[in-house]
């Protein structure tokens, strides 16, 4: 079953277009993403990679890993036939993750991809500091309501309980689970051109924890702001995708090997 969903595209569609391929947070599901439809970003098309059990692939059994999620997400884009001198791989909170780890595939098997955006996630040597996958329901569903999701309504609806907890608790052992080494050799880090971003406001990924995929990046530019808390990439999409195209547009012609030092 086809795990991309088209979200935006320009209204002048070209062959020089860049497609964002976007990773979405622990939870997130394509209604997360509704207000991107009336979007038509210049020179960038967006699909939203759609995780196991939900939307569409609701009936999916969920993922255990970010790994799982990530060559999930691979699939999909050779699936699609995306040409790789045009995708960039971008994911937001957990999506970073996966994002990130979709990128690394794509090294691995010599192929470098036009960029890759990390938004909202703190580095993978370090650890979230609000951890509750393992809390009981209403704990862990009053904990998404404080991090500023839209699970109010879940909250007040306990008959809704389980369809959607097992999906979320999947993510959130997914995401807390994740982690890599201190340090990679110079000589190790990814190679494909990043953009970092943050929120303003957000208390679940500080700048200076989005800063620290440096350690990862052998190009990486930012972290950039954008006003909001957790879920400014929701909420202010057309900032988010226009940060995306200042950073990747201009050096569409040719893709260098950035020398690591």
């Amino acid at each position: 079953m086809d795990s991309l969903l088209p979200l935006c595209s320009p209204s002048e569609p070209g062959t020089g277009d860049l497609h964002l391929v976007l990773c979405p947070f622990a939870g997130g599901s394509a209604s997360a993403f509704r207000s991107w439809r009336d979007l038509q970003p210049d020179g960038l098309q967006v699909s939203l990679a759609v995780y196991p059990g939900r939307d569409h692939r609701m009936s999916e059994p969920c993922a255990s890993s970010i790994e799982e999620l990530a060559d999930q997400v691979l699939v999909a884009i050779r699936t699609q036939k995306i040409d790789y001198q045009q995708l960039v791989i971008g994911g937001h909170s957990m999506g970073a993750q996966v994002a990130y780890e979709v990128c690394a595939r794509l090294e691995q098997q010599g192929t470098t991809p036009h960029g890759l955006v990390l938004s909202g996630c703190h580095a993978p040597h370090l650890q979230g500091r609000r951890l509750i996958s393992h809390l009981e329901d209403r704990a862990f569903l009053e904990q998404l309501v404080a991090i500023g999701g839209s699970a109010q309504e879940l909250l007040n609806e306990p008959g809704l309980w389980p369809v959607f907890m097992p999906m979320l608790r999947a993510d959130f052992r997914a995401t807390e689970s994740y982690g890599l080494p201190q340090a990679l050799a110079a000589d190790r880090q990814l190679q494909t051109p990043a953009l970092l971003i943050y929120g303003s406001a957000d208390q679940e990924a500080w700048n200076s924890e989005v800063d620290a995929w440096k350690s990862w990046l052998c190009d990486a530019k930012g972290p950039v702001a954008i006003a909001g808390d957790h879920f400014y990439a929701t909420r202010r999409p057309r900032a988010f995708l226009e940060h995306i195209r200042r950073r990747f547009e201009l050096d569409f012609a040719h893709m260098p090997t950035c020398a690591c030092k």
